[in-house]
This record gives C-alpha cells, structure tokens and sequence, in this order.
C-alpha cells in the first residue's frame, strides 16, 4: 500500500486515491478550453514519485524530504511532452526556468530532467501498478498558432494546464485532510444576475434630465453591443457616462449571450475597486461579488461565514462576478507560482474589462496584449477596454489579428454632450502664485506630479488661508488616512463649505469627487483629462464655468522619469498645429498624445522587461534530451507592476493595537498582515535611510518597518523622512 497524505488525527490517503480525484478535477478544469486530456494527465502522474521508499518512509516514519515532483515530469519529458513536465516539475516549487540564469536561486528544469535520466532519483516504478498511463492516450488540445506565435502560445498553455493542476491538487488535498469539502460562496448563475442588474436600471428609464439621457444611450449601446461575437472590444465615454453600470450591463448580457462563465473587471486603483464593488454588491448582492486586492479584509465579523467564504474564493477566483486590480490579473497570468496560478483556469470563458485602460504600464503593454489577444482565441473569452482617454491599442491588436470594435455608437456626439469644462493653460506657474489662486478659491482641486511639491503647496495654502477646509493627500498617508479625508472632502462639497485640496495623481481616476476648478500640472495628457474628470462631475454648472487649469510646475521638482516622459510627449502634441489645451479631451489629441508616445517608446520599451520577447524566443537546451528552454521563473520576476523596491512602513493607529502586538510577536495571521496594510506607507531607500538615521523604525523584516517615532506621522501629511530628529512614541 502507497499514502500520499497523513491528517492531524492520524488519517492516511491512499496514494492511488490521491491521484485519481487530481486527475478528475485537474481534466474537468481544463475541459473549458480542450484541454481535459493534458489536465487528467497531470493530474494522475503529478505525484508518482510518493510510490518510492523514501517517500513513504518520510511520510509514515518522518524521514528526510524527497523531491516527489521530477518523478512524474520525467515520464512525460521521455515521451516528448515538455510542456506538461514543466506543470508536474513546478507543482510544489512553481514553474521553473529550463535552464536558470542569473535571476533564479533553484535547480532548473533541464538539470532536473537529467538527473533523472541518470537514475539519479527515488525508484519509484512501483506505481506501474497502480496507475494506468500511455503517453499514446493524449489528445492534444486546439491551439491555434503560427509559427511565429507558436512559443508564446504553447508556454501560455502550459500555465493553464498548471494551473488545472495545483488548484485541484490544492483542493483534494485541503478536502482530506479537513475531512470535509470547502464551504463554497452560494452565488446565483449569470441570467439571474442579468435580471437583477435589469431590473436595477430599469428606472433609469426613461431619462430625465440631458446627463441622464447619455448614460442611458451609453448603457442602450452595450446591450445592443452584447449580442455580437466574443472578441475585444471599447467602451470610448467620458467621466460622468454610466460606465460603471454600462459596462456590467455589456459583461453579463454578454456572458449570458455565449455561455461564459464569469465577469472578471481589472481596475489600476483599490480606491476605484472599493467604490465599484460597492455598486455591484448593493445591485447585485454580497454573495455574487468578490473583491480582490491586498487592503481587503475577509476577516469581518460574519455570522454566516460570507468573510470566510468569499476569503477561499479569492484563491482561485471561484465566483460569477470578480472586480480585482491589473496587478492581479496580469501578473498571475504571467506568474510562475502556485498561489498565484490556480486562478488561472477559471479566466477561461470570461468577459475580461480594463477599466481605466490607459493604466496598463507601457513598459509591459506588449505583453499584456499578448496576453488578453491569447485569453480571446485560445480561451472563450471577450475583452472590453473601458476608458475616457482611450489608448490607441487597435494597431496593437491589429497585429494579433484582432479588431477592436467600439461600443459607443458616437463618440464624439457623447463627448460634447458630456462636456463640462473649459481648459486653460496658465504657463508656468512658480508655487507662490498658485498657491495664491489656490488660496482665494472657494473650492478647488490641485494635482502636482512630486509629492514634495504637494506638501509644500498645502503648507502654503494653510498658512494663507488657516487650516479649515485645506488637505492635503498622497501615498505618503496611509489608505485609511486617505479614506478618512476623502470623506470630510466629500462632505464638504456636498455642503457647499470651502475646500481646497492639495494632491498628487492619486485622486484623478476613478475617485468620485466634484470641484467646481482643478488644476493640473502639466503630465500625459491621459492624466489631465482623467483628472478634468473631477471637475464639475455632475454638470451642475454650465461647461464655461468648470475650470480645468493646466499648468507647468517649477523645474527644481525631481520627477520619475516615466512622468517626465509623458509630460514632454504631451508638450508636443500641445505645440502642433492641430492640437491645443482648449482641445485636450477630444479623441483626436488623445489619440495623437499615445500614437507619438508609443512611438517614442518604440517596440523596446513596450517590452522593457523583455518578457514578451523571452516567451516568445527560447529554444531548445543543449545536451541530450533537447528540452524546451521556458524561462517561466525569470518572466515571473520580471513581471512587477509594482516597483518592489519600495518598503513598507506601519503606522500605528487607534483600533490596530492588537495587530501590532501580535507582528512585534510574529504571531501575525495572513488576515492580521491584510488588516495592517491599511495603515502602510510604502517608501523608497533615501527615505527609509532617514527614518532610519533618527531612529524612527523598527525592522520586522527586510522589508517590513514598524514606526517608532509618532512626530514622524502627521495627521494632516502623513509620513515624514526628514532627517530632523523626533520626540513621542506610540504607545
């Protein structure tokens, strides 16, 4: 007899067992894209390697570790199929590089493979007992492919199948050793969820008033839209257009349409995640709505376990309706671990939406089309780009033969009826004198591109002005601070109160915010019509009385260079013939503002990283066996929306106490560590070195700071890294 697992309380899996309910679930995960051949195979030979001695004896006698996982992967490289290897080699340790470089600290899947064929691993021909395969047997899956797309195709496929695997390997084993099946979300079918969301705009009909009679055009326009063919689609409407209802309205009526099975929608910000997940569940209902980013907390007090439930569904994105960030979605897809892949399988047979699609990084947008282009022809799903400055990524498509096919039936005619500000170029203006004008408003908005420039505008404004009504907000406060001032903001301009608010980008996508002037320092021209966005919202002005004022920020503030960049491809676009500030948001200047700076960027530096190229180019390893060279761990590394170069700083704050306790313990739970990131700063080194030279931090770990000093932290301007030398403690 061969066990494959070992419970608390003294149960034993039978190994064959084990992997015949891998095997089932792994191939009815990969059935969604025809695939099940390749999931069963994995599935029933991903643990093989458990049928020798030294396993058994380290699972029954708790002997030494055994590498189980090469046992299976080679039987499959033997017989030619490399790419199914690469999923049984990884399912422990993530997908490796065939041959690692410099960026991988483990064995590579060559050296593996032939350390195998050398007999240099556990025998574990024991399992021909047991376990009924023949290489002969598999079907392999539809894949359309060119020749010159055949690698990055086959290496995206490989994922999947990995996917399949480490999910349902993750699932039998969780079943056996709880003794019991997860409590899975009790959500409703996507016709049911049609008819909700049905029935929630059906008052909107017909409209009243002239904003209401766009976004009723808007949201006519996806439904009509819905019923076309699964393929990529745009949704080109301005701030204030319905997008939120309108696109769910495109996703569900088109997912029901074609039989597709969830609504994934990938927002750049968690601030927009929050305000639309709130929308759908309250439309909807909370059991149908997974929210998915790391400042969520599945840990609320529940009586009826939805915490719990919806905390194992973001594992694997098991619901009919997922609102996630970018960083999520296209850094799992690109991922070579577990955690993060066993998400994968349930992207099949989605409506993907990228709302704010000018967010994806240029760095990796050719990757990510890449990507989305795959999920399209090789996986069941359609695509919708959603946004009010819409990049050109038709051409982009273009060339993975894909149209991008508008859902606004007019563009233009939306635009102009959705009008509401009136641009100005103000030249340059030194901190003093906007300062000034920021000063003398009742209540205005001013987005800076350095947060050093916004702390000292708010100063200024403060002292000219006295503090009441003045804020100021950046990524140097944490979330919670943030979603505290946005409150008061919110209640101010709601009341008719004076407010002046001082910020950086954070604020001009997605926050819902309402100011009858805003100013703008000179960036993309992506970014200063998001942020015109914020700006006589609602049209309770007429459009000459909502003031979007541009203007060009002193030189002495050091900008990240991606920020400099789309500023001076801004300048000039501005500077030719045809294009002018008074015509910032017309679909023309945003299209010639992304055509010159994809251009400027070039093919290198849509692919900085180089991950498209490398899943595209490897080849063979030298040696004996020939093995597919998949660089997986290396393109993972590579793929980081987010510089993790940063570190995080905790803040204590009223009401975390017991969080804090437990991290300076190391008894902090996964849910503790989502809790607190709510009141994380993330800094870089220079100012982490400063914090540092006054004694202001604590190390958790290498990455992880604590805040010692409470004069560091400014309840008006968050955290502060200058080198003065503070004075209270926290607690």
């Amino acid at each position: 007899m061969y066990y494959s697992h070992r419970s608390e309380d003294g149960r034993i899996e039978l190994l064959k067992d084990h992997l015949r309910e891998v095997s089932e679930m792994s191939a009815e995960f990969a059935s969604a894209f025809g695939a099940e051949s390749w999931g069963r195979a994995v599935g029933l030979l991903h643990d093989v390697g458990k049928y020798s001695d030294e396993f058994q004896n380290r699972l029954l006698n708790n002997g030494p570790k055994v590498d189980h996982s090469t046992a299976g992967a080679w039987l499959l490289a033997e017989s030619g199929r490399d790419l199914l290897s690469y999923c049984i080699a990884g399912h422990h340790g993530g997908l490796p590089d065939g041959v690692p470089g410099q960026e991988s600290c483990r064995s590579g899947f060559v050296e593996r493979m032939t350390k195998a064929q050398r007999g240099d691993i556990p025998c574990f021909t024991a399992y021909e007992k047991e376990v009924d395969f023949s290489p002969e047997s598999l079907e392999n899956p539809t894949i359309k492919a060119t020749r010159e797309s055949a690698r990055f195709r086959f290496s995206f496929l490989a994922r999947m199948v990995f996917s399949c695997l480490v999910d349902a390997d993750y699932l039998c084993t969780e079943r056996f050793m709880a003794d019991d099946s997860r409590d899975r979300l009790r959500s409703d079918g996507i016709s049911h969820l049609n008819r909700r969301l049905e029935a929630k705009i059906a008052p909107f009909f017909p409209p009243k008033t002239k904003i209401n009679e766009a976004r009723c055009g808007v949201l006519e326009d996806c439904l009509r839209a819905s019923q076309s063919d699964r393929g990529v689609y745009s949704i080109t409407a301005p701030t204030g257009s319905g997008k939120t209802y309108a696109l769910m309205r495109f996703a569900l009526n088109h997912a029901e349409k074609h039989g597709m099975r969830r609504v994934i929608c990938a927002e750049p910000y968690t601030s927009i995640i929050e305000q639309n997940a709130d929308v759908y569940r309250e439309a909807l209902g909370d059991e149908n709505i997974l929210e998915h980013h790391a400042n969520f907390d599945f840990s609320f007090d529940d009586e009826s376990g939805l915490g719990r439930r919806l905390r194992l569904a973001s594992e694997n994105w098991e619901a009919p309706i997922v609102v996630t960030t970018n960083v999520q979605l296209f850094e799992s897809l690109l991922s070579n671990r577990t955690s993060r892949c066993r998400k994968l399988h349930n992207i099949a047979g989605s409506v993907i939406v990228l709302d704010e699609a000018q967010m994806i990084p240029t760095k990796y947008l050719a990757v990510c089309v890449k990507c989305l282009a795959e999920l399209v022809r090789n996986y069941g799903c359609t695509v919708v780009l959603c946004s009010a400055t819409q990049p050109s990524l038709a051409s982009f498509f273009e060339e993975e033969d894909f149209d991008v096919k508008e859902i606004v039936s007019d563009v233009d005619v939306l635009f102009a009826s959705l009008r509401r500000v009136t641009y100005e170029d103000a030249g340059v203006l030194d901190d003093e004198s906007l300062a000034g004008m920021l000063a003398e408003s009742g209540q205005a908005l001013c987005i800076v591109n350095s947060r050093r420039q916004a702390k000292a505008l708010y100063e200024m404004v403060k002292s000219a002005r006295g503090s009441d009504g003045v804020y100021h907000l950046t990524t140097l406060m944490h979330p919670d601070h943030r979603r505290r001032v946005l409150g008061e903001v919110r209640s101010r301009l709601g009341g008719g109160d004076p407010c002046v608010v001082v910020a950086t980008s954070l604020v001009e996508a997605g926050v819902d915010l309402d100011f009858p002037t805003v100013f703008r320092a000179m960036a993309g021209i992506d970014s200063l019509v998001q942020a015109a966005g914020r700006c006589n919202r609602e049209m309770r002005r007429p459009a000459t009385e909502g003031r979007m004022v541009v203007f060009e920020p002193p030189s002495s503030y050091a900008l990240p260079r991606e920020v400099e960049q789309h500023a001076s491809v801004a300048r000039g676009v501005l500077m030719a013939a045809d294009y002018a500030v008074s015509r910032l948001d017309s679909t023309e200047t945003i299209a010639a503002y992304f055509n010159r700076l994809y251009k400027v960027q070039g093919e290198r530096g849509l692919d900085s990283e180089g991950v498209a190229e490398m899943l595209s180019t490897y080849g063979k390893s030298t040696g004996r066996l020939k093995l597919f060279d998949i660089p997986f761990e290396t393109a993972a590394n590579r793929m980081k929306f987010i510089d993790d170069s940063s570190y995080s700083v905790i803040v204590p704050t009223p009401g975390y106490e017991d969080e804090i306790v437990a991290l300076e313990r190391g008894l902090l739970s996964r849910a503790g560590m989502r809790r607190l990131s709510r009141i994380s700063v993330s800094v870089y080194q220079g100012d982490l070195d400063r914090l540092n030279e006054v004694g202001a931090l604590r190390p958790i770990t290498d990455e992880l700071f604590l805040l010692l000093d409470a004069s560091k932290y400014s309840q008006e301007t968050g955290l502060d890294s200058s080198a003065d030398s503070g004075s209270g403690l926290f607690w």
